[in-house]
Parts: structure tokens; C-alpha cells; sequence
């Protein structure tokens, strides 16, 4: 029996930037005169870029309502953690003023993973060489019938070409899904939160990563291949929820509600093998090394700002948490 993962494919796009970078390595298109070039949506383009009006009523503005936004402190060095959404949507800015204001404070930003430094084909270049099968390899012989016929149809529904899917290992295809599922109910990587301070930033401010494109590329691509499948079902059957998945988490982002972001986190597994191995690789042991090296970096005395998943930041086993054991007074302003 295939365990069950639930709402795994909202919490990839909480906890990984890779949805957003595999994009641009996903969709190859070609122009009037059939040169093949790449970008970050499918050749036939969605509107992503506001919300769809039903769900911006539901969510409304941003008046009176908690930034995702904590600050740091000890003897040790100070820093701003805001938890990022790596797709966004016009109506989530301008940010708070307070957090215009921290990130104003501070010397450094960091980020879970930045596309300006990456090397040798850059983050796309990354995700393709590990996420694509070899020459004469097919993910339609490599998953069940009903998971490919499931994968087409939702692939058909959304304009993308099915094509474009037949090289990619099972973890690309989960990372496809989830930034069509992110773009279908109208969020755009583009306007994602640390998309928005790696431009800020500019060259006025040095840019650090927690992680890097490669290291989460290695995470997903040592799954076996049976887990990788398994999530890949739990994905397919997810993708219709998506709108009522990501209005959840909007509305707990927006609020500052860092215990509901939590919970959205600990709904994405269940009480099985598979999905401990999966808590543990993608959560758990991510935070712990997070946590140590903003440790590290916060000891040199700059003001740090940083970037991360919303995802990470909640929980006993959240950064924040882990930050607290380690002798730092963790506040939300």
C-alpha cells in the first residue's frame, strides 16, 4: 500500500526554492523560427500574476496583520528571519514597514539558495543534469500506467506538453507540479518574497546562502526510486486541492501565524516509514544545519537578514526553536 503524504505538494514549495529554479530548465520552447530556448513557464503562458479575484477577497489586504517576521538576538549577533514564500502575488506587496525597516538594518542577506551563483549551466543546469533521464530512458516506463495516465491528463489540462515530461525522473516531475500548482492558483515565481530581496539587494548588500541549489538537488535525486514514485502519486492526487491548499497557507503567512504554518507542515506526513524518512531529510536534519550556520555567521557582529522558507521556521524542531536552545532571545516585532 502506497503511503500517504498528505498536502506533500504544497509543502515542497514552503521548504525548497528548487520548484521555483527547475522552471526555467523545464520549459523548452521554441520561437516562429523554431530556435529552442527556455524560460520559466510553459510555452503556452498562464496569467499568473495577480490572484484570482475569489481568493484575494477571502485573504483581503494586509492592514493590522503580524509580518512573518521574527528577530534574533544574543551576545553572539543579531539577525532578521522573514519566512519567505518562493511564489508570490502583486497583492502581497509593498511588504510591512517593519520589515522594510529590518531589512534596512541589516549588512548581509541571506537566502536558502541564489541563481547568481550557480556555475556551469547555472540552477536550471543543475536540476536538468540530475533530474533528467539519460538518452533512450523514459519516466513512462519507469512509474505504474495509472500514475503516467494520471500525470498526462493533468499535464494536458494545463497546456503543458506532455513531452516535457518524459525525460524527467519522478522528484522533476513533483518539482513541475508544484510550480504549476502554485502558478494555476495565481501565484508567480517571479514575485516570490526572496526572489523580491535578491533584487533589492542588488549590489548594495553582500548575498550568503544557507544552502544551495546543488545540495537540494542531491536530496531529492538520492530518494529511491519507489519513494520518489510513491511521492509522485501523493502529488497527482493532491494537485485539484491546490487552490483551497495554498489559500491556508497564505492566510497563515500573512497573519504571522507561524503555529498554523507549523501545522501545515506536520499535515504534509503521516505515521509511516517513508513519510519519517522524508520529515527527517526534508525537515528536520534542513533546520539543524541552518541553525548552526547562522550561528556562525551571526558571530562575526554584521546584522544578518534572512530569507527562508516559511516552512522551516515554526515547531520544535523549527529554526526558530533551535535558535532559542542555543541562547538566543527570539522575538516577533
Amino acid at each position: 500500500m502506497t503511503p500517504r503524504i498528505s498536502r506533500l505538494i504544497l509543502a515542497i514549495g514552503l521548504w525548497f526554492a528548487l520548484p521555483f529554479y527547475a522552471q526555467a530548465g523545464v520549459y523548452k520552447c521554441t520561437d516562429a523560427k523554431n530556435r529552442v530556448f527556455y524560460q520559466d513557464r510553459p510555452c503556452q503562458e498562464l496569467n499568473t500574476e495577480r490572484l484570482p479575484s475569489h481568493l484575494a477577497q477571502q485573504l483581503g489586504g494586509q492592514d493590522n496583520q503580524r509580518p512573518f517576521l521574527w528577530k534574533t538576538s544574543s551576545e553572539k549577533g543579531t539577525a532578521y528571519l522573514f519566512g519567505s514564500l518562493h511564489f508570490g502575488t502583486q497583492d502581497m506587496y509593498p511588504l510591512p514597514e517593519s520589515v522594510a525597516k529590518a531589512f534596512a538594518a541589516s549588512d548581509v542577506l541571506v537566502v536558502e539558495a541564489d541563481p547568481k551563483n550557480q556555475e556551469n549551466g547555472g540552477a536550471a543546469g543543475k536540476i536538468a543534469q540530475a533530474g533528467l533521464y539519460g538518452e533512450g530512458a523514459d519516466l513512462e516506463d519507469h512509474v505504474k500506467p495509472a500514475t503516467w495516465q494520471k500525470l498526462s491528463s493533468i499535464a494536458k489540462n494545463l497546456g503543458l506538453p506532455e513531452e516535457t515530461l518524459h525525460r524527467q525522473k519522478p522528484w522533476l516531475a513533483i518539482l513541475t507540479l508544484t510550480g504549476l500548482m502554485y502558478k494555476q492558483a495565481g501565484l508567480s515565481p517571479e514575485l516570490g518574497i526572496d526572489q523580491n530581496f535578491i533584487k533589492e539587494a542588488g549590489t548594495r548588500k553582500p548575498i550568503l546562502e544557507l544552502e544551495s541549489v546543488d545540495q537540494q538537488v542531491k536530496l531529492f535525486d538520492a530518494l529511491a526510486a519507489q519513494e520518489q514514485e510513491q511521492m509522485l502519486i501523493q502529488s497527482l492526487a493532491e494537485f485539484e486541492r491546490g487552490p483551497d491548499l495554498v489559500k491556508s497557507m497564505l492566510d497563515a503567512w500573512r497573519k504571522g501565524d507561524v503555529e498554523a504554518m507549523d501545522i501545515i507542515v506536520r499535515q504534509s506526513f503521516s505515521n509511516d516509514a517513508v513519510s519519517e524518512k522524508l520529515y527527517k531529510l526534508m525537515f528536520s536534519d534542513r533546520n539543524a544545519a541552518m541553525a548552526n550556520k547562522l550561528e556562525e555567521l551571526m558571530a562575526d557582529g554584521r546584522t544578518y537578514f534572512i530569507v527562508v522558507g516559511a516552512g522551516h521556521l515554526g515547531g520544535d524542531q523549527g529554526i526558530l526553536k533551535l535558535l532559542e536552545n542555543k541562547g538566543y532571545k527570539v522575538t516577533q516585532p
